[in-house]
């Protein structure tokens, strides 16, 4: 399983911190990474624990289509949200107070597949290459194979971080800035 997890200090409070996090689209428009096509809430009223979310995101030249279930919502705490995507994953959003502000905090849990983890190598490795590589030591030395899924699970994982950074940065930059109002 790869965990992705990461914080920013936000000098806002709480309060406006966590009602941009509980806004699917406004969350979305801030990514770095996506741009949203479509991100709203499908059930009725504000997002809540059993809410339902559609995402339709353009990653690239690439679109994501799916849904989210709110799990656990505690107000201006914790939202919990798990897809229903080709990839299956978790979403956990929590906010507290700290200082003159608020500590964000998302974190992402997902089984990772072997195509997720060839967009993680480096361009120069090829992946016709390391998947028979992979394939060999599966059938060989199944110890060697694990270590190297290991190894690219923390690649996909340090990348995912830095795309984590730059859209809590954004957050951050656009609550400090006024916007989230």
């Amino acid at each position: 399983m790869v965990v992705v997890s990461r914080s920013v200090h936000i000098d806002a409070p709480v309060e406006r911190v966590f009602a941009l996090m509980a806004d699917p689209l406004a969350r979305s428009r801030l990514s770095p990474t996506t741009r949203p096509i479509r991100a709203e809430i499908e059930t009725d009223g504000p997002l809540r624990e059993g809410s339902i979310c559609h995402f339709r995101l353009a990653a690239g030249n690439r679109i994501l289509d799916y849904r989210t279930r709110v799990r656990e919502f505690v107000p201006d705490r914790t939202i919990v949200a798990v897809s229903d995507s080709a990839v299956p994953f978790e979403v956990q959003i929590e906010t507290q107070p700290e200082d003159s502000g608020a500590r964000l905090t998302q974190t992402e849990r997902f089984e990772a597949t072997d195509e997720l983890l060839r967009e993680a190598l480096p361009r120069s490795l090829s992946s016709r290459v390391l998947s028979a590589t992979i394939r060999l030591f599966q059938s060989i030395d199944t110890d060697a194979a694990l270590e190297l899924r290991g190894r690219q699970e923390e690649e996909l994982a340090q990348r995912l971080e830095g795309e984590m950074d730059r859209w809590l940065l954004a957050i951050k930059h656009h609550l400090e800035d006024g916007g989230g109002h």
